[in-house]
C-alpha cells in the first residue's frame, strides 16, 4: 500500500544506500591466506598441526565449558599427552584460566544448572575458605624456604590445581553441569582403562598402566571413577553404558595390583553402605563382577597374570621397606620444621639427609614420600597439612549435605569417592593429580544450597 501511495503522489523513492564493504574485511582474509600458504610451503609438516592446534585452542578459549571438560578428560592421559608435548597438560590448564577470564569479563556466570541463581552454600564457602588458607600457607612456606627451581616447579603444580579447582567450582555454578563433568570423567577413565588393559595384554607392561605410567597413579584415577559411574547409572538414558564403563574400570583397577587403591575401594564400599548410597545386593553384584573378572583373566591369560602376581610379590617386601623409610624421613622433616615445613619441593631435595640408611637395592628415584599427608607436612608443616585436610573434609561434608538434603546420588558418590581416595592417598603421593581436586570441586558444586 505504501508503494502504491508513493506512485500516486508522484514521489520518487530514494534508492537504498549501499555501503562499500570494509577494506579490512577483504584484506584480512587474503593476508591470512597468504601467510598460511607461505607457512604451508616452507613447513608443511608443522603447518597442519599448528592450524589444528590454533582452531582447537580458539574453540576452548571462547567456550569455558569445553575448556573445563578438556582439562578433566585429558588428565588421565597425562603421559600420552607428554609424548606430544611435555607441557600439554599445563597448556590446557592455562587455556582454561584464560577462557574463564574471557567469560568472566562479560559478567557473572549464569546458566541453567542452578535455578537458585542467588543461592548460597555453606559447603561451597567452606571449600573455598580451606583453599584460601592453603594458598596462604603455600606462599608463607615458600617465602620462608626458597628451594630454587625445584621449589618453584612444585609451587607451580600446587598453584595450577588450586586455580583449576576454583575455576571448576565457579563454572559449575553456571553453564557447566556437575553431572556433565562427572560423566566425562568416568568415560575418560573407562577409555584409559581400555588403553591400559590392551597394553597389558600385549605384554608391554606387567601391570596395567598405559595412559598414566605408574600403575598406582592410574589406579587412583580409576578408584574415583567407580562410585561416580555407579551413581550416574541410576538416571542415565542408557544405563548399560555406565555398566560397561564400571566393569572396564574395575578390571583395570584390579590389574594395577595397587594395594592402596584396593584398600581405598573397600573403604569406599563400606562408606557407601553406611550412608545408604548402595544396598548389600549391589555390593554383592560388584563383588561378583570383580571375582568373575579375576577368574576370566586367570583362565584366559594364566601365564601373564601369574607372572604379574609373582613379580609384584617379589618386590612387595622391598616396597614396604622403602615406604617405611620414606615415611620416617618425612616425619622427621615435619618435626624439624613443624609450623611451615621446609617449603615446596623440599622433600625430594632433603629427605635423604633425614634417613639413617638408604633402602636396599635402590634402582629408581625416591623423590616422593608415597604418602600424600606426610609429604605435605614435611614441605608445608602442620599448618599446611591442616589446610589440606580441611579442604578434603570440606569437600566431603559439602557432598554429604547434597546427598542428605536432596537425595542427590551423584553428591553421595562424590563423598564416597573422596573417602576412598583419601585412604588410598596414604600410600601414594597424589596432591599433584586431579582426582582429589576434582572431587572437592564437585562436592562444593553439589552442596545443599540456601537462599540469601
Amino acid at each position: 500500500m505504501t508503494s502504491d501511495l508513493t506512485l500516486a503522489l508522484g514521489l520518487r523513492r530514494e534508492a537504498p544506500v549501499t555501503r562499500p564493504r570494509a577494506t579490512s574485511a577483504v584484506i584480512v582474509p587474503l593476508l591470512l591466506a597468504a601467510l598460511g600458504g607461505l607457512a604451508l610451503g616452507y613447513a608443511p609438516a608443522l603447518t597442519v598441526p599448528g592450524l589444528a592446534a590454533l582452531v582447537v585452542g580458539t574453540a576452548l578459549l571462547v567456550r569455558l565449558e569445553w575448556a573445563a571438560l578438556a582439562v578433566v578428560t585429558t588428565a588421565v592421559f597425562e603421559d600420552y599427552l607428554a609424548l606430544v608435548d611435555p607441557r600439554a597438560t599445563k597448556l590446557l590448564a592455562v587455556v582454561l584460566v584464560a577462557s574463564w577470564l574471557v567469560r568472566r569479563s562479560r559478567g557473572p556466570l549464569r546458566g541453567p544448572t542452578h535455578p537458585l541463581a542467588g543461592a548460597r552454600s555453606h559447603g561451597r564457602t567452606a571449600v573455598l575458605g580451606a583453599t584460601l588458607v592453603l594458598v596462604v600457607v603455600l606462599l608463607a612456606s615458600t617465602a620462608l624456604h626458597a628451594n630454587g627451581s625445584t621449589g618453584a616447579a612444585v609451587l607451580a603444580r600446587w598453584a595450577g590445581f588450586v586455580v583449576v579447582l576454583l575455576v571448576l567450582v565457579d563454572a559449575m555454578r553456571g553453564p557447566l553441569a556437575p553431572r556433565t563433568v562427572a560423566r566425562c570423567y568416568v568415560l575418560a577413565c573407562a577409555a584409559a582403562a581400555v588403553c591400559g588393559l590392551v597394553t597389558y595384554l600385549v605384554g608391554a607392561d606387567r601391570r596395567v598402566g598405559g595412559p598414566i605410567g605408574d600403575p598406582n597413579d592410574l589406579a587412583f584415577f580409576l578408584l574415583a571413577a567407580v562410585p561416580l559411574g555407579v551413581a550416574l547409572r541410576a538416571g542415565a538414558r542408557r544405563p548399560w553404558v555406565y555398566d560397561v564403563a564400571v566393569v572396564v574400570v574395575l578390571a583395570a583397577l584390579l590389574g594395577t595390583l595397587s594395594r592402596g587403591a584396593l584398600l581405598g575401594l573397600v573403604v569406599a564400599v563400606l562408606v557407601a553402605l553406611v550412608v545408604g548410597l548402595v544396598t548389600w545386593r549391589a555390593v554383592v553384584v560388584l563383588g561378583m563382577v570383580g571375582l568373575t573378572t579375576v577368574a576370566l583373566a586367570l583362565s584366559v591369560f594364566p601365564q601373564l597374570v601369574g607372572t604379574s602376581i609373582e613379580q609384584k610379590g617379589s618386590v612387595a617386601d622391598q616396597n614396604v621397606s622403602e615406604r617405611l623409610d620414606l615415611w620416617e624421613s618425612a616425619g622427621r622433616m615435619t618435626l624439624d620444621a613443624p609450623v611451615l615445613g621446609h617449603g615446596p619441593g623440599a622433600y625430594s631435595l632433603e629427605h635423604r639427609e633425614y634417613l639413617d640408611r638408604l633402602p636396599d637395592d635402590v634402582d629408581h628415584d625416591l623423590d616422593v614420600a608415597h604418602n600424600t599427608y606426610l609429604e605435605t607436612s614435611a614441605e608445608l608443616g602442620l599448618l599446611g597439612l591442616a589446610a589440606w585436610l580441611g579442604l578434603l573434609v570440606a569437600g566431603y561434608l559439602a557432598a554429604r549435605s547434597g546427598w542428605r538434603a536432596r537425595g542427590d546420588r551423584l553428591a553421595g558418590a562424590v563423598g564416597v569417592a573422596l573417602a576412598g581416595t583419601a585412604v588410598a592417598a596414604v600410600f601414594v603421593t597424589e596432591q599433584y593429580f586431579l582426582p582429589l581436586w576434582l572431587l572437592c570441586a564437585l562436592g562444593a558444586s553439589l552442596a545443599r544450597e540456601r537462599l540469601p
